[in-house]
C-alpha cells in the first residue's frame, strides 16, 4: 500500500492537507471526501481564499479542535521548527483526530550510505525513535507505522527505471529501519488540548 491510499483509508471528517499542492494527493482528497471536508495551508499559497490559507506549518490558522485529520506529505523534513508544526497539528485536531505524516527515514541504509537526503531544503531529518519521541512530547501516540520503497512518487526529480529497479529491489530484503520513506499515523491522545 502507498501513502495515497493509506490516506485515503485512514483519513475522514474535516481534513488539513498541511503543504498541500492543488493537484495529485490533494485532490484524490477531495474526490473522496468532498471539497467542502478537505481544507490546505500551505507557505507558497498565492492567497487565503476559502478553505486555502497562505500560513506557515508552524502557525496554522484554524481553531482549537477543528479538524477530525491533518495529513503532512513530504513536509515535516522541510521544517526549521518540526515540533512547533507537531504541536499545531495536535492543537487543531480534535480528540482523538488522526495526524499522518510522511518523510525520509534518516535511518535508511540508502541514505546513511549516500547522504542523499542530508539536502539543504531538508532540515529536519528523523528515524523513526526520533520522530515517535517527537510525537509523544506534542501529545499524540503512534498508532501505524511502516516504510515504502523509493519510488516514483517521492523521487524528487530522478526518472532512471534502473534506480527504480535496484532500490525497490533492496528495499524489499532490508528491516523496516533501514528502509527508505516512513509512513506514520498518530493519535490525539485525550487530555491534550491546548487552551
Amino acid at each position: 500500500m502507498g501513502r495515497v491510499e493509506f490516506a485515503l483509508e485512514n483519513l475522514d471528517g474535516k481534513i488539513l492537507d498541511v503543504g498541500y499542492s492543488v493537484g495529485g494527493i490533494h485532490r484524490k482528497f477531495i474526490e473522496k471526501f468532498g471539497r467542502g471536508n478537505v481544507y490546505g495551508v500551505d507557505i507558497e499559497t498565492k492567497k487565503d481564499s476559502g478553505h486555502y490559507k497562505r500560513a506557515s506549518a508552524e502557525k496554522i490558522p484554524f481553531k482549537n479542535g477543528f479538524f477530525d485529520s491533518v495529513f503532512a506529505g513530504e513536509l515535516i523534513e522541510h521544517l526549521e521548527k518540526p515540533g512547533k508544526f507537531v504541536s499545531e497539528a495536535n492543537r487543531v485536531l480534535k480528540k482523538g483526530g488522526a495526524l499522518i505524516l510522511t518523510t525520509p527515514n534518516r535511518g535508511s541504509l540508502v541514505n546513511r550510505v549516500f547522504r542523499n537526503y542530508e539536502t539543504k531544503v531538508h532540515l529536519s531529518l528523523f528515524d523513526y525513535a526520533a520522530l515517535r519521541g517527537l510525537l509523544e512530547k506534542n501529545g499524540f501516540e503512534v498508532r501505524e507505522y511502516f516504510c515504502l520503497p523509493y519510488s516514483e512518487e517521492n523521487a524528487y526529480g530522478s526518472r532512471n527505471k534502473w534506480t527504480f529497479f535496484f532500490r525497490n529491489l533492496l528495499h524489499g530484503a532490508l528491516p523496516r529501519g533501514l528502509q527508505e520513506e516512513m509512513v506514520v499515523k498518530a493519535a490525539k491522545k485525550s487530555g491534550t488540548e491546548v487552551k
